[in-house]
């Protein structure tokens, strides 16, 4: 770290951004209930407030039925408010005429999901979606056929046409405004900017569908007929990157974000953790008028798939980074693909992936895996999603700020500070990235000064802060909550509970990064804070809290108007573990535990991979004595911590032994015991290997392959648990020649050539997944 400490300093004055009704105004609906969704030209709204919904892109063909409710819950558990899917038109007419609306392939119940878990969503319905399937999922028979695909050819026309009834049939009654959860749709996928491999043809690589040459117009028509056979959403949407085709009325342009991509060789560093006003310039040229919508991604990367020629690898951080770049760049929407990966089908005549890519898997490195895996990029976007629901009301009007050459950074830059502001009227947050892809930035040690019409502010308001590399954080300025004036804080805001009365704050303190929340004594009539939980001074303006971090630790105000507040910093690694669930047994509750956590009919599922004791701290306390499944759960008045009350919950540990056998030194067979204790809800296999490609089968099925990138392995197998009574787990590697040319970290170029071959298991380990129900017991 360079022991000089930057001083970063701007004067606010500019004006609010022009928030005017914009091109989607019109498109404002409500359902049967009164609640609503709209749009100004510069965010969403919610039943008339501004919203920053969070939105995951979860495939519901890539994933067992069966699972369905529990992903959408984990998913709603994770922060996503939104959820988009795609309709693959090969994985449903496969052989021309006949529709399989069934099983993995059944659109009206996972809508159906949808719709009883409050969870609304958009429907990319083709006919041309990509997502890395065959032919872009246009099915195989289409090019028997003398017609050009993604265009206005009235024999594709009439094809799209068949498509879109058999799809209205499926989703009739679902729409927003009719009671149920579709709330937009998109037709086609990056129209005019991107095809896909053609693998119909089979003669060799670098055959591509077409991009398109019909422009707007072809949108325009598979509009047209969409609303003629029955798809009435309240708006559409259109992937708007690259200079696509955008339709000019009633449809929100949607942008993307990828720093790891596997389709530009040898990528340099990315500049997506840049900030800059995306409102007034996008990130790239664009075939609309920003000014006249929300900046909206439906595709910032929550991970990347790999090829077998390029294989990156996502660092969580890069997800966080990204997001808190694109908010503090003026994005009001923000999707992620994927949030949640899957397996492909197996198609009747063929594989149905697209070629160079993993046959089964799009596992896709996502917050949510192929089997349900929980990633660490799930506990930083639940962060933010936290933040949000909070406070994205105050932040969505808020119009970006870009001090004197930000826009210019390079992103090999390692010596400006990345930094930004978002404001109205002189309140607002303070943006900062450290991280950038390809690149190691350097520890920075920084001092923020602004001048703003309603004084100066400072962080902190002595000395300096440090952002440790890889960082990124969002400090308030100038923000009135709850009656209690914040002029500024070294912690991030995190989330806002009201209960018996008071008002809980939490915030969350940096590592590294020492917390400090100055309160304006206009606001306040006392502060109180024991020597355990920090300690505050005061100036003539300004009462000056630094409090300890940690759960265990609380200062308590008194408003001016008499409110009582309730301060808590947690630590970043608590905060990463915090769940909120509005609703809980009857009250908003926040729940800190490091095993993963869903709600379900009033009950807390909490499920602990690998650990057979768990821990949670729940605010506020339940009304009644809690209640567990199985297994033996604790309350004891010894393990409050501060606000929250603290249960562990034990479970019998479960060790089930495998029986391996090796037929040759590249492959083994694994016997998984299928007869898991009540507390098992879930068993993984993690693999440690090395090789090219590996591959797992039950009995002659191919259950999943993996194509290596230096990560490990790992195989849920509830899905699959009836069948291995009768088979064991087949794992087979493809060698890797050794001398081939493979970065794990960025890509992987292979260089097929022959030489010693390299195909080895190092370690398979087995974890169960423990898993309990909570509720408090009412006599």
């Amino acid at each position: 770290m360079n022991n000089e400490t930057t001083v970063l300093k701007l004067n606010i004055a500019q004006a609010n951004k022009t928030i005017r009704p914009g091109k989607l105004a019109s498109h404002a609906g409500s359902n049967p209930k009164g609640e609503s969704f709209g749009f100004t030209n510069f965010y969403m709204t919610r039943n008339g407030d501004p919203l920053i919904p969070v939105v995951g892109e979860f495939h519901f063909s890539r994933f067992s039925y069966l699972h369905w409710e529990e992903e959408l819950l984990k998913m709603k558990a994770g922060g996503v408010h939104l959820v988009a899917t795609y309709v693959f038109w090969n994985f449903h007419e496969e052989e021309e005429g006949v529709f399989d609306w069934t099983g993995n392939r059944n659109l009206r119940h996972f809508i159906d999901l949808c719709a009883k878990h409050e969870l609304p969503l958009i429907l990319r319905i083709g006919p041309f979606c990509h997502g890395e399937v065959r032919n872009g999922g246009i099915p195989d028979w289409v090019f028997r056929y003398p017609l050009e695909v993604r265009s206005n050819d009235a024999r594709y026309l009439s094809l799209a046409r068949r498509l879109y009834r058999e799809i209205s049939r499926q989703i009739q009654g679902t729409y927003y405004q009719e009671g149920g959860p579709v709330i937009a749709v998109q037709l086609e996928n990056e129209y005019m900017h991107a095809g896909a491999p053609l693998d119909a043809w089979g003669y060799g690589p670098g055959q591509f569908v077409t991009a398109g040459i019909d422009g707007s117009p072809h949108l325009d028509e598979l509009r047209r007929i969409a609303e003629e056979v029955g798809i009435r959403p309240l708006f559409f949407t259109a992937t708007a990157w690259g200079g696509a085709a955008v339709p000019e009325e009633g449809t929100l342009p949607m942008l993307a974000g990828y720093a790891y991509t596997p389709w530009i060789p040898n990528q340099p560093p990315s500049r997506e953790f840049v900030f800059q006003d995306l409102h007034v310039t996008p990130a790239e040229p664009v075939n609309y008028d920003s000014l006249e919508y929300p900046v909206a991604y439906c595709e910032m990367a929550g991970g990347m798939q790999v090829s077998y020629k390029a294989r990156p690898y996502v660092p969580a951080e890069s997800i966080e980074a990204m997001t808190l770049v694109k908010l503090g760049s003026g994005s009001n929407l923000l999707g992620y693909y994927m949030y949640h990966g899957g397996s492909n089908p197996i198609g009747q005549k063929s594989f149905l992936n697209e070629s160079g890519l993993p046959k089964v898997t799009y596992d896709y490195q996502s917050p949510l895996g192929e089997f349900g895996r929980v990633g660490d990029s799930y506990d930083r976007i639940r962060a933010i999603s936290l933040f949000l629901q909070s406070f994205g009301k105050l932040l969505a009007p808020m119009g970006t700020v870009l001090p004197a050459g930000q826009e210019q950074i390079a992103p090999e830059d390692i010596r400006n500070v990345r930094w930004c502001i978002r404001q109205k009227d002189g309140s607002g947050f303070v943006f900062l990235n450290n991280f950038q892809d390809h690149v190691d930035l350097p520890d920075r040690r920084l001092r923020i000064e602004l001048d703003t019409p309603q004084g100066k502010v400072s962080f902190p308001q002595r000395g300096e802060i440090t952002l440790q590399s890889g960082l990124s954080a969002i400090l308030p300025f100038n923000l009135e909550l709850d009656g209690l004036w914040i002029a500024s804080a070294t912690a991030q805001l995190f989330t806002r509970l009201e209960a018996g009365g008071e008002t809980l704050l939490v915030f969350y303190a940096h590592d590294g990064m020492d917390p400090e929340i100055v309160l304006r004594k206009t606001s306040v009539s006392a502060v109180e804070a024991s020597g355990s939980n920090g300690y505050v001074e005061e100036n003539e303006a300004n009462w000056i809290v630094r409090p300890a971090a940690g759960q265990q630790h609380q200062i308590l105000v008194k408003t001016a108007m008499g409110r009582t507040v309730r301060l808590v910093t947690l630590t970043r690694a608590e905060a990463l573990h915090t769940y909120r669930f509005d609703g809980l047994w009857g009250q908003d509750t926040l729940v800190l535990s490091s095993s993963h956590l869903a709600m379900k009919d009033e009950q807390l599922i909490c499920t602990s991979p690998g650990q057979n004791r768990v821990t949670l701290s729940i605010f506020p306390s339940p009304s009644a004595k809690l209640r567990s499944s199985i297994g033996v759960l604790q309350d004891t008045a010894e393990r409050n911590e501060g606000v929250f009350q603290t249960y562990t919950l034990d479970f019998a540990a479960f060790s089930p032994e495998l029986t391996l056998t090796s037929p040759s030194d590249r492959s083994v067979l694994v016997t998984v015991p299928a007869d898991w204790p009540e507390s098992v809800s879930d068993v993984w296999l993690r693999i440690e290997y090395d090789g090219d490609v590996a591959a797992a089968y039950l009995g002659d099925r191919l259950l999943t392959d993996h194509i290596h990138y230096g990560q490990p392995w790992e195989i849920g197998l509830k899905q699959v648990r009836h069948e291995l009574e009768n088979h064991p787990l087949h794992l087979s590697i493809t060698p890797l020649r050794q001398g081939t040319v493979h970065s794990f970290v960025n890509q992987a170029y292979v260089e097929r050539f022959e030489g010693v071959e390299i195909a080895k298991i190092h370690d398979i380990q087995v974890i169960p997944h423990y898993c309990a129900r909570l509720w408090p017991q009412v006599d």
